[in-house]
């Protein structure tokens, strides 16, 4: 994944380089270990691991230069620089990395950034999904090369063209799987219901780009598609890119894929069911405003289901009575507390006790994930910590002594099974394998479970030069494990996805799901004459089944209208034999295989082979076409090739010993530049200014270095700070040293020179991701030089330690924080060392609660306090905006800034609109905020000049406080009248234009009888 937003980069680059300085608020980054990195090469990418996590980093190795043959053979280019692949054994850790500055959620599966073009990807139990997450994110990284030069300074420099989300994740999609049954599931069900284009910019930009680029690959060629991104590299614009490519414009191209899309999906509606039409809705998605209800677990009486929802806008653990389904509660909410920072939506499972008193289930914890025993009737939570990379799938043993799960450990993914009474915990299976969805037998004395094993049932049949990398996992089957002799056996061995197994009331039959016809239905197997048999025969498709112990009813999830939601059915082991027909892209890629496999191979990539997706590794067969490829063109990058191999490509002596395996080196610190720009700032003081700056840091990110500067004539006049930060510990160092300038020109005192230099130690330590604390100590002297008259320069010198403790479970929307809750309290403190120096103490507070009443609709409401004392208490200046561009002053400007104090030791209190900067001033204040946030406008599309707007956001807002210096003379009211209380209201709007959040308030002070006369603020930057 990678942004194309020129402005956000600057955004992301500020935050990241300046997170100990001045980050307010956010959630935590937390390194909760020590990472022990090394790296190994390959002929074009070095990949870098840590302890445990060398088999990783092996598949890792064959897997990339596997997807970079057939990436170089699509793309026609070679590599310029070498990839740096960054490998995690989990997720928990891949959420530690310093590459990235930003928090990694649960969906995030591998990044791919642009200052350096490195590759980040945890492995998180499926060696299937890791293989393809390597391919997505060196599409990018090829992508990067090839448009980018390997580096983020082409998009700032505005050299290349920056294309759209859509177009970058659907290419990703395309050439790293070509087609799945999930994709084609997603695909059918947009089309069918009409979203498949006004998805693209969000939900959809990953299936539906994907489905747009094979849809070009089919009609025109797979060559036109690799046309497609060389001609962006010449700069063109994106709009007229298909124009020259395939001769019509975006719009009339996409008018052509939705058609040929309904002529391919039409049919496959014929014979078919719609799941509202085989089975009972429970949950529905598009009432509750929510995406996901998956992971049912049925109680064993079959009268409550527990399911994972996000009907509150985050991921939470309901259960619903299964005889009155409006009656729902909630009872973990995750992602706003330490114990369920994640609960694991992407590999769910749950599993009850058989007294259905007790809900097991799995979630990340902090450092770790964690094993989780819900007491329904006292609420009680226990938690259970194993030391493992992840946990998963939870599922509580008939008998109720045990509970069975998934452990992932350094690469393996493993059936555990924690003993309750010894409070030990069990592997069950032990291998290299990926085995997931365990489920006990009603006898408690097996495991099924799903496993890409293929053949080997035993530990003891794998050969000793096994790779992974070779081996055939794209194709999941049911097994069985003895719980006692750990003894394996296989349940299906089939080209297709199975999945979900759970077993029949009287342990002779297997329910299980399977992609056979193209479609994810619901199969029953029976253990004794070993035939299977599909129950259903759905137009989109059923997922992770649960069963009540006497096989009454069956709960699943099914797609639909781009969420997913539960169903039930009745005696589904009473059902007969559904009749399945293939779909179309089923019947497509039988008829591609078999055309393929009289075609050589380009690569031995077994991994990608199988009835379930497509194998973008081997050659792409296309039914010739009339189509003009007189303009298609690579006859200069041809000719560098020798150049690129020289650059880029090491000797297979060079990374591997003579043992054949890879060369482990020891990782060293060594920096190098991340960016070089220069860049326009906005201040409320001075104005825009501009300056240069310089980003270097290491592969990993954990030591960052940034030079910024605008040297003018000399030091004094030049405006220069260095800033080092060390960040692969919990706690976060940073030093820095600074020199700040600025001229000012006022009648009163003519040209005044600003200036504040000095250096500081900033510290930081989480709590968790939620909360933590920010410590500094600032050295600096400020001074104010009169170069126009003769006037004793201004000088002070100071010594400011701070500290502040943060908390945040806030959830971000386009414009700031929508929902949760926001804090901090902070206390500053300058003590007197000298005659130049202040003394004061600074104590504040700042709370903020969101609420979302919908998904365009939030309340944010603020309350901002503080106070100073001491001989030279600070001042606060109540009033206005920040940035605000259109600024007024009570009174003037020149009667502020006439002293040092007032300029570097003072605080602005904002947003009060209504009000002009200075409207009030005190040591001590008090501010509250409350806003509603609506849509104003969804998207705005301008004629002339043709462009096209996006969301634009209104706000009602009224702002209430004052600044004061003594708290007993404060009158808020007078004779019915505000005195020393403000009061301002108002309405605006936000929108994004160049990259840049502009926002417009028109406001009214208010002083209980009249308003004011209106004030215009138009101003940058995100909402509190």
């Amino acid at each position: 994944m990678f942004s194309h937003v020129k402005k956000l980069i600057f955004i992301l680059l500020i935050s990241g380089f300046f997170q100990l300085y001045g980050q307010g608020f956010g959630q935590n980054k937390v390194q909760y270990r020590d990472f022990d990195w090394h790296y190994l090469q390959t002929e074009h990418f070095d990949i870098y691991f840590y302890s445990g996590g060398y088999s990783v980093a092996e598949f890792t190795a064959y897997t990339a230069e596997k997807a970079y043959k057939v990436l170089k053979r699509d793309f026609n280019y070679e590599l310029t620089k070498r990839v740096s692949i960054i490998v995690y054994k989990s997720h928990n850790d891949f959420q530690q990395t310093n590459v990235i500055s930003t928090y990694l959620p649960e969906g995030v599966g591998g990044v791919t950034e642009l200052y350096k073009n490195r590759v980040v990807v945890p492995f998180e139990g499926s060696y299937s999904q890791f293989r393809h997450v390597i391919h997505h994110e060196l599409v990018h990284a090829v992508m990067n090369d090839m448009l980018y030069g390997g580096s983020v300074q082409s998009i700032i420099s505005g050299e290349i063209v920056q294309v759209p989300t859509w177009f970058a994740e659907g290419l990703a999609e395309y050439f790293s799987q070509r087609w799945n049954t999930r994709t084609d599931m997603m695909v059918r069900d947009a089309t069918i219901n009409n979203y498949l284009v006004q998805a693209l910019p969000s939900f959809g930009a990953y299936f539906g780009g994907n489905a747009f680029f094979r849809y070009i690959a089919e009609e025109y060629g797979n060559e036109k598609v690799a046309e497609i991104l060389h001609k962006i590299k010449g700069s063109i614009r994106f709009q007229n890119v298909f124009k020259s490519a395939l001769g019509l414009k975006i719009d009339e191209l996409m008018e052509k894929w939705q058609k040929k899309m309904r002529k391919e999906y039409w049919p496959d509606i014929k014979d078919r069911l719609e799941t509202e039409e085989f089975a009972h809705r429970l949950t529905n998605h598009r009432e509750t405003n929510s995406y996901l209800n998956i992971s049912p677990a049925l109680s064993p009486k079959g009268d409550k289901v527990a399911f994972l929802s996000n009907m509150d806008g985050k991921q939470s653990i309901y259960i619903m009575d299964m005889f009155d389904n409006s009656n729902i509660k909630r009872i973990i909410k995750g992602e706003t507390d330490v114990d369920f920072e994640e609960l694991h939506w992407l590999s769910p499972g749950m599993g009850w006790s058989p007294d259905a008193t007790k809900l097991t289930f799995s979630a990340k914890a902090g450092d770790e994930d964690a094993l989780y025993i819900y007491d329904t009737k006292t609420e009680e939570v226990t938690q259970k910590k194993f030391g493992l990379d992840g946990i998963f799938s939870a599922v509580w043993s008939p008998q109720g002594d045990e509970i069975a799960f998934v452990g992932n450990l350094n690469g393996n993914g493993d059936i555990y099974v924690y003993s309750i009474e010894k409070d030990k915990i069990e592997k069950i299976t032990d291998d290299q394998f990926s085995d997931t969805y365990p489920h006990w037998s009603n006898d408690g004395t097996k495991i099924a479970f799903v496993s890409e094993r293929g053949k080997y049932l035993k530990k003891e049949d794998v050969p000793a030069d096994f790779k992974m990398s070779d081996h055939d996992f794209k194709n999941t089957d049911i097994y069985i494990v003895d719980r006692r002799t750990k003894e394996i056996s296989a349940i299906t061995q089939t080209p297709f996805l199975e999945s979900d197994p759970i077993f029949g009331p009287d342990d002779k039959k297997v329910l299980y799901t399977s992609d056979q016809n193209g479609i994810s239905n619901i199969y029953v197997y029976d253990i004794e004459s070993g035939e299977s048999y599909p129950i259903s025969n759905l137009l989109s498709g059923a997922f992770q089944l649960s069963m009540d112990q006497e096989g009454h009813t069956l709960v699943f999830t099914s797609f639909s209208e781009l969420g997913f939601d539960l169903y039930s059915i009745k005696n589904p082991l009473k059902l007969p034999r559904a009749e399945l027909e293939e779909t179309e892209y089923r019947k497509k890629l039988e008829d591609k295989n078999s055309l393929l496999s009289t075609v050589d191979q380009l690569t031995a990539d077994s991994s990608a082979a199988g009835g379930a997706e497509e194998d973008s590794s081997k050659i792409k067969v296309n039914i010739p076409q009339s189509t003009d490829y007189t303009h298609y063109v690579f006859a200069d990058l041809n000719r560098r090739t020798k150049k690129v191999k020289k650059a880029v490509a090491l000797k297979e002596e060079e990374y591997k010993r003579e043992d054949g395996d890879f060369r482990v080196h020891n990782y060293k610190v060594k920096f190098s530049a991340d960016l070089v720009n220069g860049e326009a700032e906005y201040n409320t003081y001075w104005g825009f200014q501009g300056f240069t700056q310089i980003a270097y840091s290491d592969v990993l990110g954990n030591h960052q270095i940034y030079l910024g500067t605008n040297l003018v004539f000399d030091l004094r006049n030049s405006y220069i700070v260095a800033q080092y930060l060390y960040l692969p510990k919990r706690t976060d160092y940073g030093v820095s040293f600074f020199n700040y300038s600025n001229t000012y020109f006022s009648y009163r005192n003519g040209l005044t020179r600003f200036r504040n230099y000095g250096a500081s130690f900033l510290a930081r330590r989480p709590f968790n991701k939620f909360s933590r604390i920010d410590a500094s100590i600032y050295f600096m002297t400020a001074e104010l030089e009169y170069l126009s008259i003769n006037v004793p320069t201004q000088r002070i010198s100071s010594f400011l330690p701070s500290i502040r403790y943060v908390y945040d479970t806030s959830e971000w929307w386009f414009t700031g924080p929508r929902d949760g809750f926001r804090g901090s309290v902070s206390i500053t403190t300058s003590p007197k060392y000298s005659d130049a120096s202040l003394e004061f103490t600074t104590v504040k507070t700042d709370l903020r609660k969101y609420f979302k009443l919908h998904d365009y609709y939030h309340l944010a409401f603020r309350l901002a306090a503080g106070a100073s004392i001491g001989r030279d208490a600070q001042n606060f200046y109540f009033g206005g905006v920040d940035n605000w561009l259109n600024r007024e002053f009570n009174g003037g400007l020149d009667r502020y800034i006439n002293s040092v104090k007032d300029v570097y030791f003072s605080e602005f209190v904002t947003p009060v609109r209504g009000a002009r900067f200075y409207e009030k001033v005190g040591h001590q204040y008090g501010l509250i905020n409350a806003e509603l946030r609506f849509p104003l406008i969804l998207r705005l599309d301008l004629g002339l000049p043709p462009i096209s707007i996006g969301y634009i956001q209104g706000v009602l807002f009224t702002d209430v406080g004052s600044a004061w210096d003594n708290p007993f003379k404060f009158r808020g009211v007078k004779n019915g009248r505000v005195e020393d209380l403000f009061i301002g209201y108002g309405t605006g709007a936000r929108v994004y234009l160049f990259g840049f959040l502009l926002k417009y308030d028109l406001a009214w002070q208010y002083d209980l009888e009249k308003s004011s006369l209106p004030k215009h603020y138009f101003s940058i930057g995100i909402d509190f």
